[in-house]
C-alpha cells in the first residue's frame, strides 16, 4: 500500500516532468564566450545596485555559492578560501565557476581571476549550511559579516524532490512544497547563531536566493518579517526568481529586488513582491539552459572594460 506521500510525490514529479520537458526539449546548449562588455552604468542607477549598504554582486556571488556544498569550510573566512582557490585547492565546485565566468567574461589569467572573485568577499565567512537535499531537496548556506547576515536558498538541482517543489510552486499546490518549512527554521537558526557570534547584538539579515531559492528567499520574507527575534530582514534580492503565488507590496518597508536575465521563461511565472530589474543579454543565442543559470549575471555586475580591467558598479560596503 502506497503512502499519501508518495503518491503526492509521484503526481508533483509527473507534472513537473511534463512543465520542464518541453522547453528542455529545445534546448541547444552553446559553448558561451563573450565579447568584453562595457560597465553598465546607464542601466544602474547609484543606489539600485545596493542593498543595505551591501553591493548586490556581492550578493549575486553569494546566491551563486549556495549551489556549492560548504559543509567542511562552515567557520571558513573568505580571506582563507581565496588563498586555498589561489593554489587550487577548496571545493572543486567553487574552482570550477570561477574558471567558467573566466573563460565567459574575464580573459586574464587563472590568479587575477580568483583575486577578481574574492576582492570585495573579504570579512565574510560562512555560518552554517543546511543541507537536506536527500529529505527534501533543501539547500541553504548563510555568510556573516559582523552584524551583518546573508541567506541564501538553493534553486533547482537534478534532485527529484526539487522537482516535487517546483511543481507545487507553479501549480500553487503548497502542501507539495517540503522546503519553506526547513527554509524559515534556517533562518531562525542562523541569525540567532549570528547574534551569539556578535554579543547578541541584532543581526540585519538580507534573502536571497536564484529560481526556486528565489521563491523561498521571498515567502521566508513574508512569514517571518514579523517574527520575534534577534534580526531584522533589511532586505531580499533574488535571481531569476519563480514569482508565483506572489502580489507585489505597494509601500515596501524592506526593499526587495528581482534581478531576471533577458530570455530567462522560467522566471516569468508570475510576479515579483518588489522591484524587477531586467538584465542585459549579450548572447541572445544562448540556451534556455544557459539564460537561466547564475553565472550568466557576473558580466553584469562585473564587467571587464575592453577586457583588461574591472570596476565594480556598486558602491557602499562590500
Amino acid at each position: 500500500m502506497r503512502s499519501p506521500s508518495f503518491w503526492k510525490r509521484f503526481f508533483a514529479f509527473t507534472a513537473a516532468s511534463a512543465m520542464l520537458v518541453v522547453p528542455f526539449r529545445f534546448l541547444t546548449v552553446n559553448a558561451i564566450v563573450r565579447a568584453p562588455v562595457s560597465k553598465p552604468t546607464a542601466s544602474v542607477s547609484e543606489n539600485s545596485d545596493v542593498t543595505d549598504g551591501i553591493y548586490d554582486g556581492v550578493l549575486m556571488k553569494m546566491t551563486d555559492m549556495s549551489y556549492i556544498n560548504w559543509a567542511s569550510e562552515v567557520g571558513a573566512s573568505f580571506g582563507q578560501l581565496e588563498r586555498e582557490a589561489m593554489v587550487h585547492r577548496g571545493p572543486q565546485a567553487l574552482l570550477a565557476e570561477i574558471d567558467r565566468v573566466d573563460s565567459m567574461d574575464w580573459h586574464v589569467p587563472y590568479a587575477q581571476a580568483v583575486a577578481e572573485f574574492f576582492s570585495d568577499l573579504q570579512g565574510w565567512r560562512v555560518l552554517a549550511v543546511d543541507n537536506q537535499e536527500a529529505e527534501a531537496g533543501f539547500y541553504a548556506v548563510a555568510y556573516q559579516k559582523g552584524s551583518d547576515v546573508v541567506i541564501s536558498y538553493r534553486g533547482t538541482t537534478n534532485n527529484v524532490m526539487d522537482l516535487v517543489a517546483d511543481a507545487g510552486i507553479y501549480l500553487s499546490v503548497p502542501n507539495m512544497i517540503d522546503q519553506l518549512g526547513p527554509a524559515k527554521s534556517f533562518f531562525e537558526r542562523a541569525c540567532t547563531q549570528a547574534s551569539a557570534n556578535v554579543h547578541g547584538a541584532s543581526i540585519h539579515a538580507v534573502l536571497t536566493g536564484h529560481s526556486m531559492g528565489g521563491w523561498l528567499a521571498q515567502s521566508v520574507y513574508l512569514d517571518e518579517r514579523n517574527a520575534p527575534g534577534p534580526w531584522v530582514i533589511s532586505g531580499v534580492v533574488v535571481f531569476n526568481s519563480i514569482g508565483t503565488g506572489f502580489q507585489s507590496i505597494t509601500s515596501p518597508s524592506v526593499l526587495v529586488k528581482d534581478y531576471h536575465f533577458d530570455g530567462d521563461v522560467f522566471s516569468r511565472y508570475g510576479s515579483s513582491l518588489g522591484s524587477v530589474i531586467d538584465v542585459p543579454n549579450p548572447n541572445p543565442d544562448a540556451s534556455v539552459y544557459d539564460k537561466h543559470q547564475m553565472y550568466e549575471f557576473y558580466h553584469y555586475f562585473y564587467p571587464y572594460a575592453d577586457g583588461v580591467e574591472s570596476t565594480a558598479v556598486g558602491s557602499g560596503r562590500a
